[in-house]
């Protein structure tokens, strides 16, 4: 299963860069990223597997990024409201 986060990135060249190699020296995989870069607030939602949830956010703030969990940290995102469930899941109907 896999366990999604919320980082908080400055919209500059290389700063996702940073971001995955520091997940990749730990040899942790993303199964997951969502982002917009019409939003400009630097928001990425990643997934990596339950399993590897706390040395994903070690690295990360190593690197000095800021980690949100997202609610249900651990499991897959849940409603539709939230905007990897809207994603994943599709509108309420």
């Amino acid at each position: 299963m896999s366990a999604w986060f919320s980082i908080m990135i400055t919209p500059a060249a290389g700063s996702l860069a940073a971001v995955t190699s520091a997940l990749a020296t730990e040899k942790i995989a993303i199964e997951g990223v969502v982002g917009s870069p019409e939003s400009g607030d630097g928001v990425v939602h990643l997934a990596v597997a339950e399993s590897a949830l706390e040395r994903a956010l070690a690295a990360l703030g190593a690197l000095g990024v800021s980690v949100q969990l997202d609610s249900g940290a651990g499991a897959e995102p849940g409603g539709a409201d939230e905007l990897i469930g809207a994603i994943l899941h599709g509108p309420r109907t």
